[in-house]
């Protein structure tokens, strides 16, 4: 059986696919993964390469193949001599698991919080019961839409042990550790991490035994740590002057005022396990940082809103020459004003869990809430206990990855 995955965001890829495919294979090691990744606003440009590093997949095509399919109908041979499966929704924009389920002959079934295309889907996964119960006001029939969880709590394990990592680190547990997370978009990497280090020698002149850890996303290559120029950052914002540089078999950034950041590669989740405090933009790690239970500072600058990806026309307003880059502030700093939280566990709970500092902010903003909150510890247990309430419990992958096989084993004309 063939297994068609389409997903495109780093958030997606690593926080649903990855432990889907994983229980997939654990569940029926014959199958076959192919992971569909569409051109996506959202995407670093490392998805293929990581992708193709997940041990459960056996082929990847990437945007480029795909829109020659999607188009000129030249088909990838993976998609060749496919008699029995099944297409899988798991991030991105729906409309390309229609199109190929109808040309593959497949059926579909689709992992979303927001009902589209729903009579092209054999079966929905939702997050919770009030998802559910949204799909069927809007007429859904009741037994295609399945509650399943939240993907991206299964897609979080802990390969070490909190004394592993301060042993490995060099991490003084009696200390505050604080982890900075910039993204996972080259783009705003470039941006974040002189903005959010500058905040940390500040936050560093306060608290002078404070520790710093970068935990940086698979999708993003360390050199984008250093790759913009003190005139280029300054034009949006003040920030640090960083160095990166190799020490004992560990990268580091170094800033003018001697602050060392180690760099964390490939162990993000470890590195958020052992902080006090997360610093860092919005996205799928804000979940994750809640089911760990860590507190979290959340800087949304719209100093450069025009770096800011948005769906549909209006991410592709943004590109064109002359008038895009203006147009797309407007945008932004439009829909800024009407939303309320980008905090996913804001969002979740409808309250401020989490400080979220929005807006044309400087780097001194950050390190004052982020000093507020370290010395408040009432103030810190109260978040974590708050955190694992609204990250919810493990289980989403076993529930989708049976709805899946179920769809993909059933014979044509079988009842689902």
């Amino acid at each position: 059986m063939h297994i068609f995955i389409m997903a495109n965001s780093p958030g997606e890829l690593v926080g649903w696919v990855k432990p889907v495919i994983e229980k997939l294979k654990e569940k029926q090691k014959k199958v076959i993964i192919i992971v569909v990744i569409p051109p996506c606003q959202y995407a670093s440009g490392m998805e293929r390469e990581v992708v193709e590093n997940f041990p459960e997949v056996d082929l990847v095509v990437g945007p480029s193949q795909y829109l020659k399919y999607l188009f000129l109908g030249i088909r990838p041979s993976s998609f060749r001599g496919v008699k029995r499966g099944v297409v899988v929704f798991l991030g991105g924009d729906p409309f390309h698991a229609v199109v190929l389920s109808k040309r593959l002959g497949l059926p579909a079934v689709a992992y979303m919080q927001k009902l589209r295309w729903k009579r092209y889907f054999k079966k929905f996964m939702v997050l919770d019961q009030a998802a559910r119960e949204k799909f069927m006001a809007k007429r859904a029939e009741e037994n295609k839409v399945f509650v399943v969880g939240d993907l991206t709590v299964d897609g979080i394990k802990l390969g070490m042990s909190r004394e592993e990592v301060y042993s490995r680190w060099g991490l003084n547990s009696g200390n505050f550790i604080i982890s900075i997370l910039p993204g996972s978009r080259p783009e705003m990497v470039r941006y974040m991490t002189p903005f959010f280090l500058r905040a940390a020698e500040l936050v560093k002149k306060e608290l002078p035994e404070t520790q710093f850890l970068l935990a940086l996303s698979p999708f993003v290559p360390k050199e984008e740590l250093v790759s913009l120029d003190e005139s280029e950052v300054s034009k949006v914002f003040q920030g640090a002057k960083i160095k990166l540089k190799k020490e004992n078999e560990k990268w580091k950034l170094i800033t003018e005022s001697d602050l060392e950041v180690l760099v964390v590669e490939g162990r993000q989740y470890e590195a958020l396990n052992v902080s006090h405090l997360i610093i860092t933009i919005p996205g799928t790690h804000t979940l994750e940082a809640a089911y760990l239970g860590i507190p979290m500072l959340v800087a949304v600058p719209l100093n450069k809103p025009e770096a800011i990806p948005l769906d549909g026309l209006a991410g592709l307003v943004g590109g064109v020459p002359l008038f895009g880059s203006s147009i797309k502030r407007w945008i932004v700093r439009g829909c800024a004003k009407r939303i309320k939280f980008t905090a996913i566990p804001n969002i979740r709970a409808g309250r401020e869990v989490i400080p979220e500092i929005r807006g044309v902010i400087e780097a001194e903003d950050v390190a004052k809430e982020a000093i507020k909150l370290l010395r408040d510890p009432n103030g810190l247990a109260r978040i974590r206990e708050e955190l694992r309430e609204i990250a919810g419990e493990k289980g989403a992958a076993d529930k989708v990855a049976r709805i899946i096989l179920e769809v993909g084993n059933a014979r044509r004309g079988d009842k689902l």
